[in-house]
């Protein structure tokens, strides 16, 4: 490999979410892709397709010599390995070491700190791009898209988010969460945001239900700290966000109930024991149900007016690796990228993203009216 080799590096690249980020680059771009895992796997009959543009080999990013040196050899790094408490900031720091650009599927609140705190101490040359998924990521995407798409400069004066998921999860998604019960290790209990505050609220005030078209249809959701929305919210001035969000499968559900009562995120064998449990229960829940996730969206203006829109999907990990790989070409394609610690509302611009994302058939997006009916995608433009 030269020094700067046209491939991209991909680890995690033979798990569900790496194999779908994987899939997308290679139907729909002519780059090269290098999928690594910790042990020898051989690559899927499917990618034959796609002779010398596809390699694989064994890396142990726990390895931080190999992986600093396939992280330098490479034109962007995509990180799929997981669970992210567990893997932290090992791979975007060697991004950083190298000045490669990186797009993270996991991360959450601690990476994010965590890399910010390292800012100080020395600036990245790349751009950092971290919670590349469905959430953290599409979540922060898809209002920062009405946002642009429909305020026409009009100040936002509150935003109220609600999103749901249902899956069978793997091990690395029920650890994380599990550990997303307890604010990645900051638990705030039932909050929003007011003026950049956190404001506690108490339970029996948590609750919202959301209705989302079928396959959700009701869902009853609870208040929950959102690092991604603070974020959002301080950029658009808004001075009011609140966020609801549920496991919709009941059985899932269940579990996280208990998780959370039983503080079992507080600790790793608890949080071990929860992404087991997860598991096992979403995997019961997905023999009679079908995957789905959903964002609804509702900007409300200074002036009184408000919009809302609804987005939905169901196949969560197709669409999870879509959101990862349209990330990475969107930093391909900027001739001066941003370098830093970004998520990505923050990194790509939100309507030629969503706008392909759509392309794919891989969301579906409405926008309600004010009698509550859902007005057909197609008439929801810029």
């Amino acid at each position: 490999m030269s020094r700067r080799d046209e491939r991209i590096l991909l680890l995690g690249g033979f798990g569900r979410v790496g194999l779908e980020a994987a899939r997308y680059l290679l139907e729909n771009s002519e780059l090269s892709l290098l999928l690594c895992g910790r042990r020898a796997r051989a690559l899927p009959e499917w990618m034959s397709a796609f002779g010398a543009r596809v390699e694989s080999r064994v890396l142990d990013v726990e390895d931080t010599a190999a992986l600093d040196a396939a992280c330098a050899a490479s034109r962007l790094v995509i990180a799929c390995v997981g669970p992210s408490g567990l893997i932290g900031d090992r791979v975007a720091l060697a991004c950083k070491r190298v000045g490669v650009p990186l797009v993270d599927a996991g991360g959450y609140d601690p990476l994010l700190h965590a890399l910010e705190a390292d800012e100080q101490r020395a600036a990245a040359r790349a751009p950092l791009v971290i919670n590349v998924g469905l959430l953290p990521g599409l979540s922060g995407m898809f209002p920062q898209w009405l946002i642009e798409t429909q305020a026409r400069g009009r100040a936002v004066e509150r935003l109220d988010l609600a999103y749901v998921g249902r899956d069978a999860w793997t091990y690395h998604s029920a650890w994380d969460i599990v550990s997303s019960l307890g604010g990645f290790g900051e638990d705030r209990g039932f909050c929003y945001l007011r003026e950049q505050q956190v404001v506690s609220t108490p339970m029996r005030r948590a609750m919202y239900k959301a209705t989302f078209p079928e396959p959700i249809g009701a869902a009853t959701t609870m208040l929950l700290y959102s690092e991604e929305i603070a974020r959002l919210a301080r950029t658009h001035a808004i001075t009011e966000a609140h966020v609801h969000g549920a496991n919709i499968g009941p059985r899932a559900a269940l579990v996280c109930m208990l998780a959370k009562m039983l503080g079992w995120h507080a600790s790793r064998s608890g949080i071990e024991r929860g992404a087991r449990w997860l598991v096992r229960a979403s995997a019961r829940d997905m023999r009679k149900l079908a995957p789905a996730y959903g964002i609804r969206a509702r900007l409300r203006y200074r002036d009184g007016a408000s919009d809302t829109a609804l987005l939905t999907l169901t196949d969560t990990y197709r669409a999870t690796g879509a959101v990862i790989a349209l990330t990475a070409a969107a930093l391909l394609e900027q001739k001066t990228p941003e370098p830093g610690v970004q998520l990505l509302h923050e990194a790509v611009p939100a309507v030629p993203f969503m706008a392909r994302l759509r392309e794919q058939g891989l969301v579906e997006i409405g926008r309600e009216s004010a009698a509550g009916a859902v007005v057909a995608a197609g008439e929801v433009s810029a």
